[in-house]
């Protein structure tokens, strides 16, 4: 995506760079020169006007400006405009007044143009003739020269105004050959964009099928790994189940009543045990909808400790809670979570706590607000912690180290902590095991 949007940018500067380009060639500079002289021209006839109202022509004059006047006028109107060359012309007397300001030659320029004289005389003529603004543009090999000429106001309407202006075909033709190769350059660009494009396109569709494929393969996998441990869980039950049945009716007439008896009290405890079993797998797999409510945190966490204070005593294991002081006061009044959906959460992971701890070890309750602004809940113990090759499967069903554990409490851990859009996983710890769960902090 960074490498097409960066071919996408390459192609707009080379876009602006054709329409500045197509704005120097060889028509467009023509044109130009066109509406330039034009303009120049209308200048020497504005000036002109002026300076025939505010000097009245001499008698010895045949025209009705001073040299020096018209000089003055078309130093003033071409002064602006380099490369521009102009003059007055009439009929009886040729060009009588000329001027090019921008020359860069040394000294100042003040013959008119030999080659361009006959040039000059024709397009005078004809704006004489029309009584009107005329321009032409005369054609070259190396170089076009755009004439323009009108009439001064006079009584005769004789004084005619004329400007031309040079452009260099050379440069043009350099100007257009840079236009076809920028021009060949932007739609290689487009052309590569494009094609990019559509492998992006094809890229994005053949990864939302493997994307689709893989969930459907990940959920296979836990689908086997599910059945696989369901299968192993149940076969033991059943297995007890029918053994003590095979010994109660193998027993001897004056034994068998106690054998049926002991094998009845096992088929219950076995029985019970697969219940809890389906009870935990239904848990597990039935929608989570958190109904988040406001929570006094000691509190609540005093309550879950309570909840397992006569087990902890059992064990000698000693629950303690650790909150952050101003915790209780900034979450007043918030929803912050499930209370009885959490009260789960804690059973779980305290049952395993208390299970991995020994004698005179102690569990601590905790909670806290992260940098992120998170609330931070957490369960830790100094007990035996968590091996090394059960870390990256802890919270998978039917992973445990517990004897006589189901394996699906974490994994209903995980899924109440996500169903409130908060993860949970193992945090490191000198001692022991220390799972952290962190949930969104509700706005205010």
């Amino acid at each position: 995506m960074i490498l097409w949007l960066s071919i996408a940018a390459v192609a707009l500067v080379l876009g602006w760079l054709l329409l500045i380009l197509s704005r120097q060639g060889a028509g467009p500079q023509i044109a130009h020169a066109r509406q330039l002289t034009a303009t120049s021209c209308q200048a020497l006839q504005a000036g002109a006007a002026r300076v025939r109202q505010q000097l009245p022509p001499a008698d010895d004059q045949p025209y009705p400006m001073t040299p020096a006047a018209a000089q003055a006028v078309l130093d003033l109107a071409l002064r602006d405009q380099p490369g521009m060359e102009g003059g007055f012309w009439r009929a009886d007397a040729g060009v009588v007044a000329y001027a090019f300001p921008t020359y860069d030659g040394t000294g100042i320029k003040r013959d008119p143009p030999s080659a361009e004289l006959e040039r000059i005389a024709s397009t005078a003529q004809r704006a004489q003739d029309c009584a009107g603004l005329v321009a032409d543009v005369r054609p070259g090999l190396r170089e076009a020269v755009a004439f323009a000429a009108c009439p001064v106001p006079t009584d005769d309407r004789r004084l005619i105004a004329w400007t031309l202006l040079r452009v260099p075909l050379l440069a043009a033709g350099t100007v257009n050959t840079l236009i076809l190769a920028v021009s060949l350059l932007l739609a290689l660009v487009v052309v590569s964009g494009a094609w990019l494009g559509w492998m992006l396109a094809r890229w994005q569709r053949q990864s939302a099928h493997l994307r689709e494929q893989l969930a459907q393969s990940e959920r296979l996998a836990t689908l086997g790994r599910v059945c696989a441990g369901l299968a192993h869980e149940i076969r033991n039950p059943l297995g007890t189940m029918r053994m003590k049945a095979e010994n109660a009716m193998a027993a001897p007439a004056d034994r068998r009543e106690a054998r049926v008896v002991g094998a009845l009290e096992a088929v219950l405890s076995q029985t019970a045990r697969l219940e809890a079993l389906v009870s935990s797998l239904l848990a597990l797999t039935q929608p989570l909808r958190a109904e988040r409510q406001a929570v006094d945190l000691r509190g609540w966490l005093e309550a879950q400790r309570n909840a397992h204070a006569e087990a902890a005593q059992k064990h000698g294991v000693r629950i303690t809670l650790a909150v952050e002081p101003q915790l209780s006061e900034s979450a007043k009044g918030l929803a912050l979570f499930d209370p009885t959906q959490m009260a789960r959460v804690f059973d779980n992971l305290l049952l395993n706590a208390m299970a991995h701890t020994g004698e005179c070890g102690e569990i601590e309750l905790g909670a806290q607000r992260t940098r992120r602004g998170a609330l931070l809940l957490w369960v830790a113990d100094d007990g035996c912690g968590i091996p090394a090759d059960m870390r990256d499967t802890l919270f998978e069903p039917f992973a445990t180290t517990r004897a006589g554990g189901t394996g699906l409490g974490l994994a209903l851990v995980r899924e109440i902590v996500q169903g409130h859009g908060g993860r949970v996983g193992l945090a490191e710890s000198a001692k022991g095991t220390r799972i952290e769960m962190e949930l969104p902090w509700p706005e205010s």
